[in-house]
């Protein structure tokens, strides 16, 4: 019983670090619009390295408990269970993505307000420490935050119309975000199926994770930051990149979402290639 409800608490921690994960991925895109906005791209993409290491701070924390989580249950006997619980996991990083929807205007004010600190301090270390230092801080905190709080707008959603992005990028992109939502946990669950194999098989979510990287880095990347560089010079208008980001983050909610249909495939896929593997 102990070790049940020890499982169970692992697996609800690992759910809520996926969801701040994928919010913290998702928001990502919101620092190319304070970059345009303030002109400064390169100092958000530097502010925001902060942000990623939150991340993968919680991904660190993550591995090890869904590790756990997982050996508890090959032990238990109980896989059903498994594929129940990667199910809490995968719409875990759907609840993560809407969350950073609604956040990213607010983000956005707020890196504006960090990216001109930034600059006046000169380092992150400087402006830190610059902002530990302030007076009455915790006052000047609650009135930047109240004063940055922002909702997104249904006016947003017409961006979508006047500012169409090919077809073909947004199926890419929903199908990159499919795959790397569910590519390590699929290959997780194809090891637990053949257990006397699942280091083998864990390994697989680089086969998987690897071809959405190679999709998003030809076709998907290049697309984004022509967008974000013809922003920057004028070439075209800030909405053109607000509408693409809106297309990129919905398209972000609909790959987790679709995650649930390719969670066992991608899984059945890595357990056939660790059973070729084994007759190599």
């Amino acid at each position: 019983m102990e070790a049940g409800t020890s499982a169970f608490s692992s697996i609800l921690l690992v759910c809520l670090l996926t969801a701040i994960i994928h919010m913290v991925e998702t928001l990502s895109y919101g620092a190319r619009i304070a970059g345009i906005k303030t002109r400064r791209l390169y100092l958000a993409a530097s502010l925001f390295s902060i942000v990623v290491l939150l991340a993968r701070t919680a991904n660190l924390i993550q591995a090890p408990l869904l590790g756990y989580y997982v050996d508890s249950v090959i032990i238990l006997e109980r896989i059903p269970e498994l594929r129940e619980s990667i199910r809490m996991i995968i719409f875990s990083a759907t609840i993560g993505s809407l969350a950073a929807l609604m956040l990213i205007p607010t983000f956005v004010n707020i890196f504006e307000i960090l990216i001109g600190s930034l600059e006046r301090s000169r380092s992150l270390g400087n402006m830190f420490m610059n902002i530990i230092n302030a007076d009455k801080l915790m006052r000047k905190v609650y009135f930047a935050l109240a004063k940055s709080v922002k909702l997104p707008r249904l006016s947003n959603l017409l961006l979508l119309k006047e500012n169409k992005i090919p077809k073909e990028i947004l199926i890419l992109y929903i199908l990159v975000a499919s795959i790397n939502t569910v590519g390590v946990l699929s290959a997780i669950y194809a090891g637990a199926l053949i257990p006397d194999y699942r280091l083998t098989a864990s390994q697989m979510s680089g086969v998987l994770n690897g071809f959405s990287t190679i999709i998003l880095t030809f076709f998907i990347d290049p697309y984004a930051s022509l967008i974000t560089d013809h922003t920057l010079v004028g070439k075209r208008k800030l909405t053109d990149l607000k509408a693409l980001i809106t297309y990129l983050v919905i398209g972000k909610i609909i790959g987790t979402l679709l995650g649930q249909l390719a969670f066992i495939p991608c899984a059945r896929f890595v357990v056939l290639v660790t059973t070729l593997l084994q007759k190599l």
